[in-house]
C-alpha cells in the first residue's frame, strides 16, 4: 500500500502541513521511512484523512452478495468516490486487499489529474 508519483508527492506535502506531523526539514526523510514501515492498517487511517482533505471518500466494508443460485456470501467492498466524479469500486476477499485496491485506485486518479 504505497502511493507513487504525483500522488505520493501530494500526500507527503499534505502530511507535513498537519500540526501533528510537523518536523524539521532534515528529519523528514527519517520520519517518512518510519511512516512507510508502519503496518498498512495504521497507514490506512492517515490515507483516509488525506483523501478526505481532497474531497475523496475511501470506504471499505463487509457486504453481502448473492451468486446466480441465490447463495449468500460476504465479501469486503471497497470504493473511492468524489462528489463531482463517478465512483469506483470492487470486491475483495480480505480487508487488506480491499484497502490496497482503494489506495491503488486513489493513486491512479491523483496521478492522472
Amino acid at each position: 500500500m504505497k502511493l507513487t508519483g504525483k500522488a505520493q508527492e501530494k500526500f507527503e506535502e499534505w502530511l507535513f502541513e498537519q500540526p501533528k506531523f510537523y518536523c524539521q526539514e532534515h528529519l523528514k526523510h527519517q520520519w517518512l521511512s518510519e511512516f512507510y514501515s508502519l503496518p498498512d492498517s495504521m497507514q490506512w487511517g492517515i490515507y483516509q484523512d488525506w483523501a478526505d482533505s481532497m474531497g475523496f471518500d475511501l470506504c471499505v466494508f463487509w457486504d453481502e452478495r448473492y451468486d446466480e443460485n441465490d447463495n449468500s456470501k460476504f465479501e469486503l467492498f471497497w470504493s473511492v468516490s468524489k462528489i463531482d466524479m463517478i465512483g469506483w469500486d470492487g470486491y475483495c476477499k480480505t480487508r487488506q486487499e480491499a484497502r490496497d485496491a482503494a489506495i491503488e485506485k486513489l493513486n491512479q486518479i491523483i496521478n492522472e489529474q
